[in-house]
């Protein structure tokens, strides 16, 4: 931790001074620098897959006749949408059927339990053969889309051959991870498909998978699982392979804070706030905490910026605005501007004795504010 004293400077433009208080010119701020990690890192892109999906395969060797459901088509249930060659599938049905008939005849003419059994071992076969026969038509088992069709007509295949691919898209379904504190099976979380935002029903919660997709998120000090999530497209709207963000990961740059640091959420304000030293000015960062890191520190999600320094603890309460400038020149006073905005159109001009192409050397320090921009400002 950095312990910096503000030297005694002075105010401008208090109006509390006009009814006779004596504000303090010189603080005590503990204050230390602040590690950033980019959300980016955290990111874990699903893709929506369809809630089933079968593979269409060859029955048996044969030749393909006809492949009836094109890629991408929307088929009902039962529809065919391929036929093998039948011709000896058929010839063997005819040879049962034919079998049939001529027990069914020896039964009836000298009717015995040898009789019966055979009749019943043909009437076996014929329904066998039916069976082979039918199973050489391929029909959708639900009604989906046709999402692969690697065979063409006239091809002979073997059996066990991938003949088509349907999927069923009346609902889709990703993996993505949750803070679990939030999320429970049975129950709805929001996710982000593309740039859209959309709720979606968490089927179950399963432990973070182990692939190195999900191992930055076990950085987290939140506890995140993964869920299956399935998602309605009764319209069509949507198409598997769409990309999915999880709403439960932090999308602001994470930090690791004291706990003292944080600020409780004041009236009308939903979040707790950290205050920073930006720019020489107090900064109020709205934070989303994630987790403990031990009894002093916590991680947090905020719009922090590498340069910030963490207000630990300050010798008197200090408001967003207020200008700070440590050492023996430095002073403590009031001023206005938003510093949480990310900034506002500035002109640019060569310092004196710069050549115009060459960009002018930052002292990095911030211009003190004229005083007219600071009247009515409090400090403290």
């Amino acid at each position: 931790m950095k312990t910096r004293t503000l030297a005694a400077g002075m105010i401008l433009a208090i109006s509390a001074s006009a009814q006779g208080q004596t504000l303090p010119t010189s603080a005590t701020i503990d204050a230390e620098p602040i590690s950033l990690t980019p959300p980016e890192r955290f990111q874990v892109v699903s893709t929506l897959e369809p809630i089933r999906r079968v593979t269409i395969v060859a029955p048996a060797d044969g030749l393909v006749r006809s492949v009836d459901a094109t890629v991408g088509s929307t088929v009902r249930e039962t529809q065919q949408l391929a036929e093998l060659d039948r011709a000896e599938a058929a010839a063997r049905l005819k040879i049962a059927e034919a079998e049939q008939r001529e027990k069914q005849a020896a039964a009836s003419q000298a009717p015995s339990a040898a009789g019966k059994a055979q009749l019943d071992a043909a009437d076996a076969r014929v329904e066998m053969a039916r069976l082979a026969l039918d199973r050489l038509t391929l029909r959708a088992p639900f009604a989906g889309r046709i999402v692969a069709t690697p065979v063409a007509s006239g091809q002979y295949v073997l059996k066990g051959t991938v003949i088509a691919e349907l999927a069923d898209v009346t609902i889709l379904k990703a993996l993505a991870p949750v803070d679990r504190r939030a999320v429970k099976a049975g129950g709805e979380t929001s996710v982000y498909i593309e740039d859209q935002e959309q709720s979606a029903k968490v089927q179950n919660i399963v432990p973070l998978p182990t692939d190195d997709d999900f191992k930055p998120v076990r950085e987290l000090a939140a506890p995140f699982a993964a869920a299956w999530i399935q998602v309605p497209n009764t319209k069509g709207d949507l198409e598997p392979g769409l990309r999915v963000r999880s709403a439960s990961l932090p999308v602001s740059p994470v930090a690791v804070v004291p706990r003292s640091a944080i600020k409780p959420p004041a009236a009308g304000v939903p979040d707790s706030t950290v205050q920073v030293i930006r720019a020489e000015h107090v900064v109020d960062v709205r934070i989303k905490p994630l987790g403990n890191l031990g009894p002093e520190r916590i991680q947090v999600a905020g719009a922090f910026r590498g340069s910030d320094s963490v207000i630990v603890s300050t010798s008197v309460p200090l408001l967003p605005g207020t200008f700070v400038r440590f050492g023996g020149e430095g002073k403590v006073e009031g001023a206005p501007p938003d510093r949480n905005q990310p900034g506002m159109p500035a002109s640019v001009a060569p310092t004196a004795g710069v050549p115009a192409s060459r960009p002018a050397s930052n002292s990095g320090r911030r211009p003190t504010p004229p005083a007219g921009n600071a009247a009515g400002a409090t400090p403290f």
